[in-house]
């Protein structure tokens, strides 16, 4: 006795994927499954351009951090010295510990070391958004 598909071949009205909408229509249903084979391939192709993007523009983000780094300090939560304090402009800085996570912004370099002290138990982390 041979297998599920061969019987299929044989009688093709008793698959199901040979039904469309009630009806016995194999060429239609064969139609639909590319349709829907193509659509998932496009998708597989428009998910992998748009992750690739992702990686560059974070890769691009590293850079600019690293390129705007101003010192290092202890920090309040942890006291590690891991708070990586950050000058992007004249009026934006952050800090952010590279060891528990909390972080601050502002308009100076105090600004941005009074928020994240602010923050201390809070369960704020950088690395997580």
């Amino acid at each position: 006795m041979g297998d599920w598909y061969d019987y299929f071949e044989d009688f093709p009205e008793e698959n199901p994927a040979n039904w469309v909408n009630g009806t016995f229509n194999p060429k239609l249903a064969q139609q639909m499954r590319d349709i829907e084979l193509k659509k998932s391939t496009a998708n597989e192709e428009a998910y992998s351009l748009i992750k690739k993007a992702q990686e560059k523009q974070k890769i691009k983000e590293e850079e600019r951090k690293a390129q705007s780094l101003l010192r290092i300090r202890d920090c309040p939560q942890c006291g590690f010295n891991e708070l990586n304090v950050y000058c992007f402009s004249k009026q934006l800085f952050r800090c952010e510990c590279q060891d528990c996570g909390i972080y601050g912004s502002g308009k100076s370099e105090q600004d941005a070391y009074k928020n994240a002290y602010d923050a201390l138990g809070e369960g704020l982390d950088w690395r997580s958004s």
